[in-house]
Order: C-alpha cells, then structure tokens, then sequence
C-alpha cells in the first residue's frame, strides 16, 4: 500500500478482511517505496496518494514488474495515461483505476433508473465537497476539472459519451465550476460542483429525461465497496477479468477533463 490516509486506511481494512492477499506493508516515503518494490514477495502495489503522485508511482511499479491498482485519477492528463497504459502492456502487469462510485448502490439505482427513462433531455448535478487537506492544494490535486472527473465519469456511466458545450470557473474561498455537457442520445446536463473549507459532502441529481424525471435515490448502505474492487482487481490478476472501467473509458474521460481545462484557461 502507497499511502494511508483515508482511502488507504479502507483499503488496508479490506485487505486484512480478505482472504485472497496479504498485506507486506504500508509506505509513506519514496525510499521505502524502493525497497518495497525490490521485495521479489510483493506481488502487486495500491497507490493511494494525492492525485498528481499516482502516475509516477504507479508507473515506477510497474517498471518492477508490480500489478497496480491506483486510486481514480490514474493520471492528470490522457497522454499521461496512455503511456501508463502501454507500460503495462509492455511489462505484462494488471493496471487498474478503482472507482467504487461505480459499485456503490446509490449509482446502481441511478443506472436502472436511466434505462426506465432514456435519454437526458436537461437537468442538472449539484455536487459539494470539503477542500480541506491536499485536495484544496492544486499542486497536490491538480485541476478542479480534475476534481469533478467522479460526477463526470457517474454522468458518462448513465447517458453515454459527452462533450463540453460550456465551462465557467468562480475562484474564491469556495470555489464553484460549472459546465454544460451534452451527450450522443441528445440532451444537456449543467454538472455544479463547489469545494470549500468544511463543506458537508453531497451530490443532488435532477434531470429530465425522455420518460420522466431522473432524481437523488434514497440514501443506502454504501456496503464494502472498497472490498469489492479489491476483489475485481484480484480477479483481473487471476482470472483475467475485465474492468468496470475500461481503457477505453479512462482515457476519454481524461480528454474531456482536457477540453475543460483548455476552455477554462
């Protein structure tokens, strides 16, 4: 494990619950992250770190030949993860961005809701967040088109493919980006998202679709959500699974948080 906070702590609790891997050790610092990798008995490596750490890191193990499954974002750009994508071809090692939004109930229930409905036709996504710690500091963070790649990849889930129509950005002690975002099946969805110190954690959902109106599920148990992508990841390892979230999907979501930031600039 690479890195212990929050995330990390749930993953190592899923890791001591499972029964298919082992824990050899957490790290916080770039040496004993060397050492770790020269330990020919680790088998595979999760980085857990702030968001602009992951590629390096993730890339330094699998040039160790490590399996690797990294904390979304894999990268800060789709170049970037194109060629974390091609080392790990290269290197014959299992490279997998976690995102347990994905698994959680409350995007299952989205998702069934979607397809009773259709196509979006307008609405939008209310998001708000802390921006307390590293994931206020841009240079640990990166970008808030970055910092909205969970609301945009839950969005590209539910209606398919979008493109960026606009993109405004309001700095201040909280800070607000919106964009509007219109999919292949038709239909625009503005995605709100405000970070600020001590803001309680929520997403709202309001859109109108072909057959009526997409809205927040009731709140649900999230389950062991971290458990279960520990399980995926184990399974691409040893059985050769697919992801749930594709190559394909990762890098076109990392070329929309692009178009973003270029509008933006």
């Amino acid at each position: 494990m690479i890195g212990a906070g929050r995330a990390g702590q749930a993953r190592i609790r899923a890791l001591e619950a499972s029964a298919r891997a082992r824990l050899a050790g957490v790290v916080t610092r770039s040496d004993d992250l060397a050492a770790l990798l020269a330990d020919p008995a680790v088998d595979a490596v999760i980085v857990c770190t702030p968001n602009l750490l992951h590629a390096a890191q993730a890339s330094q193990a699998l040039a160790a030949g490590k399996h690797v499954a990294v904390e979304f974002p894999l990268a800060a750009g789709a170049a970037e993860a194109r060629r974390l994508l091609g080392q790990a071809r290269t290197r014959g090692c299992v490279l997998h961005e976690e995102h347990i939004e994905l698994l959680s109930p409350s995007q299952a229930a989205l998702r069934a809701r979607a397809r009773e409905l259709g196509a979006p036709r307008s609405g939008s996504v209310r998001f708000s967040g802390d921006a307390s710690g590293w994931i206020g500091d841009p240079r640990l963070a990166g970008s808030p088109a970055l910092g909205a790649l969970g609301r945009l990849h839950r969005l590209v889930d539910l209606f398919g493919s979008a493109e960026l129509r606009a993109a405004r950005l309001e700095p201040g002690t909280v800070r607000r980006l919106e964009l509007e975002l219109g999919f292949a099946g038709g239909g625009t969805v503005t995605l709100c998202e405000e970070r600020g110190p001590g803001l309680a954690r929520a997403t709202e959902w309001s859109i109108e679709c072909e057959r009526g109106r997409l809205v927040t599920p009731p709140p649900e148990p999230p389950g062991a959500l971290f458990a279960r992508d520990l399980d995926w990841f184990l399974d691409r390892i040893e059985r050769g699974r697919e992801s749930y979230v594709s190559d394909a999907r990762v890098l076109e979501l990392l070329e929309l948080v692009g178009a973003i930031e270029q509008r933006l600039c």
